[in-house]
């Protein structure tokens, strides 16, 4: 069964890679779990290789498709959300701080 989120909620890696919480779901098993799908939508890089070695946050259309999605399994009653998220490697932001190119050589685009 798929969870409604009422609220956006991002993350970022060491490597600096931010992902959205897309959609949860509730796991079919004896005990109680949630199912976190996340989905990148930026990454740290060059923003125009041609033109320059300037690096900054550019979409996610300019990674690979391995790293395009995470998921995580939660289980509320032994672990919360943030403690999980610290083992997986992530950290809550806000996007709004983060300036992102959507395509090399276009304006960062402001949340």
């Amino acid at each position: 069964m798929d969870l409604k989120i009422n609220a956006e909620l991002h993350v970022i890696t060491e490597e600096r890679m931010i992902y959205k919480i897309e959609s949860v779901r509730q796991l079919d098993s004896k005990q109680y779990g949630l199912l976190y799908n996340l989905e990148l939508v930026a990454g740290y890089d060059y923003v125009n290789p041609d033109l320059s070695d300037a690096q900054g946050f550019v979409n996610a259309d300019n990674f690979i498709d391995d790293v395009q999605l995470h998921s995580f399994t939660l289980y509320p009653m032994e672990e919360t959300l943030e403690e999980r998220l610290e083992e997986e490697g992530f950290k809550v932001i806000d996007i709004k701080n983060y300036n992102i190119n959507w395509r090399w050589g276009e304006s960062p685009l402001h949340f």
